[in-house]
Formats: C-alpha cells, structure tokens, sequence
C-alpha cells in the first residue's frame, strides 16, 4: 500500500518519521527537503532575473522566468521560485557570500519569511498571545443606525455595553466598536458624532470587562479618544492611507494596529473593482501599510493584517482570497479574516443578511484551514462552536 503524506504538514510528518525509527539527526536533515515552498518576485531587470535563475538551478530548484528575457535585456520581468526550504537556506547562504545588490531584497525576504514560520504571536497590552494555540474570535458591535447587518440594533450605551459583555461571555476574546458604517455606499459621519457613539461604549465596557476593546475607525482623533477611553486595537480599514496621523496615534499609545485592504473608499469601492493579479495588489497595499506602521514605532508583534473581504471586491473574488489565504501570510503577521454575513454569500446562496449563519461558519472555517488567526463575526456563540473544531483540526493546541 502507497500512501500520500502531506510535506506542508511537518509535524505530522516528523511523528511518521519517528514511528518508522529514523534516526533524529536524520529527521533534522530531511525534514526541511519535504518543506516546499514557491515565490513570486516583483519585476527584475533581466540580468538579475537569469542570474536568479542561475543560481536556483545551482542549488536543484526551479526559477520560472519569461521565454524572451533570454534575448531582450530592456525589460523587467517577475519570477517564480519552486525549491525546498533547505535550497531556499542554501540560496540565501549564497547570496549572502557573494555580492549581487539587485538580489539583496531577496535575501532578506527570505530569512524574513522563514523566521516568521517560526513566531507566531501577537502583542495586545504588555500580554502575548500565542496565536498558533487558539484562534481569536473578534466580536462585532456596531453602534451606528445604518450598518449593513446590524444598524440600529445597539443605539443605547447600555444596550452596546450588554451586548459586548454577552459576546465576551460566549467566547470573543476582542470587541470592535464601530460607530461609523463602511458598507458599500454608506455616507461617512463627522467625527464628532462618530466619538459621540462609541466613547461612551468604551468607558461602559471598561467598566465592567477587562475584555480586549478594538476600535473600528480610519479617524485618528477617533483613535486617540478611544485608546485614552480603554481600548487596545485600531482597526483601520484604510490600512493607514485616509489619515496620515494614525500610525503616530497608534505607535504613542503602543495601541496594536489592523492594517486593512480597500480598494476606493466605502461609498465607491463596489463600482467595479477591477485587478490585474489581486493578490500582488493586495499584498503590495499591505506591505506599505507595514512598512508606514514600522517606521511610526509600531512594533511588529503589535501590527496584524486583513486583505478586505468585501472591501473592493467583486463577489466571486472573496471566495478566491480565502482558497488562497496562506498566501498573505507571507507578509509575516497575524491574518484576521471578517467573512462575517456579507453580500458574497447572499450571492452565492441566496440569503438575505440574516439568513447567512451558515455561510459565515464555513467561511469562517474555510479561513481557518487556509491560515487566518483571528476571525471578525457577528454570530460569536455559533463561531466559537465552529473555531473549536477547525482549531483541533489544524492542530492549534
């Protein structure tokens, strides 16, 4: 009988190892030749493109590159890297002894990439959470009249407030208070009205929960008035690009930042969003976002990414994000997902917003299998029900 191990799986397939008495310095050595790993490159003029693809060939990998970058030397072109991790260690080892400047990006993403494999936590407070034993379920409160799902539900500070304590009691580790709607076509608020709505839910939460507070906002004057009410987390849909003060607010308070995709802003972003390749758009608008937050002060631990389902999307290109998931994960941070009743899955099955539990818990599920640490819902019980599933499947522990 033949039968087919998963090499992305490690430690399901050092325990095969081990079983068939393998010696450990042997596991240690072979374990990373199973470790597959493929990568696009930006664009390289095309002498940094064939000595890339020299150099994958030299140490037994493969570098995908165009038939005419050969033959015409004024162009750029992308490559693609198919190796092991253990070439992928040569490759870098190499390029570190020798001097090729163009390739230096390379190295360090690389190592950068791999090093991230080996962290997984997250920062929120002066607390570390260990991400690869639990995924977090963040909790959705809208306190606005106009939201796509539930506008108008919480419009008292006490019913807000009761709410965030029941989704905590049900198992949401985070609540994101909105006070402003981001669904399609929605009119943006004043700042003063939006601070109006949530500050108050804050200070009445901090009151009686220690849970953790996230505020759902792209202001940073909101920001700064929520972090001093008690919140630990801004989530920016804008990913730091509609207010250039943000990322100072976030990085003073040593706050933990979501850096979000969008693609226009709420009131345009579903006219026709269009792509050339939407996970290199995406990923390239997320690493600068990153890259803003670093050079704030932001701490790495303390900076988590969301690609924007739903946020200048066409419907069918949510589905084709969370099949592909993993491949955010290259940024280095921890990935939450907020598939949570959205129009993509009324399009596919038909349900109206309150119909669409089910949807929502294989997305949810879906994403968990394909990488994502934290999942944004508004169904905490059903989802935590679900997360403790998926969890045991993967693996967390």
């Amino acid at each position: 009988m033949l039968r087919n191990l998963n090499p992305s799986d490690i430690d399901h397939l050092k325990k095969e190892l081990k079983e068939i008495e393998v010696a450990p310095q042997g596991i240690d050595i072979m374990l990373p030749k199973s470790d597959f790993y493929v990568f696009k490159t930006d664009k390289l003029n095309s002498h940094a493109a064939i000595l890339l693809k020299e150099k994958m060939l030299d140490i037994n990998g493969e570098c995908a590159i165009a038939e005419e970058a050969v033959t015409n030397s004024n162009n750029e072109y992308a490559t693609i890297l198919m190796s092991t991790r253990a070439q992928f260690d040569k490759l870098v080892k190499e390029l570190n002894t020798e001097n090729y400047p163009k390739l230096d990006f390379l190295t360090e993403e690389l190592k950068n990439f791999f090093a991230s494999l080996d962290v997984d936590c997250l920062k929120i407070r002066d607390l570390t959470l260990q991400l690869d034993k639990q995924t977090l379920v963040m909790g959705i409160l809208n306190v606005t009249p106009d939201s796509f799902s539930d506008g108008g539900q919480f419009d008292s500070t006490q019913q807000a407030v009761s709410k965030a304590l029941e989704m905590e009691k049900q198992g949401a580790g985070i609540i994101d208070i909105g006070g402003e709607s981001t669904r399609p076509g929605a009119e943006p608020v004043s700042q003063e009205e939006e601070l109006e709505r949530v500050i108050p839910v804050i200070k009445g939460i901090r009151q009686q929960s220690d849970v953790y507070i996230s505020i759902d906002t792209y202001k940073s004057k909101v920001a700064q008035a929520a972090l001093e009410a008690g919140a630990d987390i801004v989530n920016d849909i804008s990913g730091l690009n509609f207010d250039s003060y943000m990322a100072d607010v976030v990085a003073k308070h040593d706050a933990t930042l979501v850096v979000m995709h969008i693609k226009g802003t709420p009131r345009n972003m579903q006219n026709d969003p269009q792509y050339e390749n939407i996970f290199d758009e995406i990923l390239e608008y997320l690493d600068n976002s990153i890259q803003k937050a670093r050079k704030a002060g932001i701490d790495k631990d303390k900076i988590i990414v969301d690609p924007g389902i739903g946020f200048g999307k066409k419907w069918e290109d949510n589905y084709l994000i969370l099949s592909h998931l993993k491949e955010f994960k290259s940024s280095g941070q921890p990935l939450l997902i907020g598939p949570s009743r959205k129009s993509f899955l009324g399009k596919l099955l038909n349900r109206p917003v309150d119909e669409r539990l089910e949807g929502t818990l294989a997305a949810v599920t879906a994403g968990i299998m394909n990488g994502a640490d934290i999942v944004r819902v508004h169904d905490v019980s059903q989802v935590v029900q679900a997360v403790q599933v998926a969890d045991k499947i993967t693996g967390k522990k």
